[in-house]
């Protein structure tokens, strides 16, 4: 055991955004470090909480730093991290350059991925390509589902008998 043990005391206003954000965040990862700092809040050292999560006692004590520096905003994992996209959304001119050339030739998507390839030096696979039409349109099961939802809304009345 190293050291003095080190534990996070927290208001009962802190307590109540990390335990919301435990209950509530998106993501999981945010979520198991809202409760790092709630068992810390609760008597359990760095140690502990490692054993519980099957983490380094280093990555614990990190997280710590990150949220006595930042508060609740530090425990978001920060932007850069995964791969970076083949082509963004809000680059507009790669963008409609890749529409126009699907809309010559939209049955047969492989020519259209060596002209990518050759016109704007960008490799991508067929599935690749997909993704980026499909987020582009805004199409998928998501907005389908609300722009259904959207349309019965307005056509069901309420207390109506069926």
């Amino acid at each position: 055991m190293r050291g003095k043990k080190r534990y996070i005391k927290l208001t009962k206003k802190e307590r109540v955004r990390l335990e919301n954000g435990r209950k509530t965040g998106k993501k999981a990862t945010f979520r198991q470090r809202c409760h790092y700092i709630l068992l810390s809040d609760q008597g359990k050292s760095i140690e502990e909480i490692g054993d519980i999560y099957q983490t380094s006692r280093q990555a614990v004590a990190n997280w710590f730093n990150r949220y006595e520096a930042s508060g609740i905003k530090g425990l978001h994992t920060g932007k850069g991290k995964g791969r970076p996209a083949i082509v963004r959304i809000d680059n507009k001119t790669e963008v409609k350059k890749i529409e126009d050339l699907v809309e010559k030739n939209a049955q047969n998507l492989k020519p259209v991925l060596t002209q990518i390839e050759e016109q704007l030096g960008k490799k991508m696979s067929k599935k690749t390509l997909q993704r980026l039409l499909k987020k582009k349109s805004g199409g998928g099961n998501d907005s389908e589902k609300s722009a259904l939802t959207n349309l019965t809304r307005q056509n069901i009345k309420p207390n109506a008998k069926y």
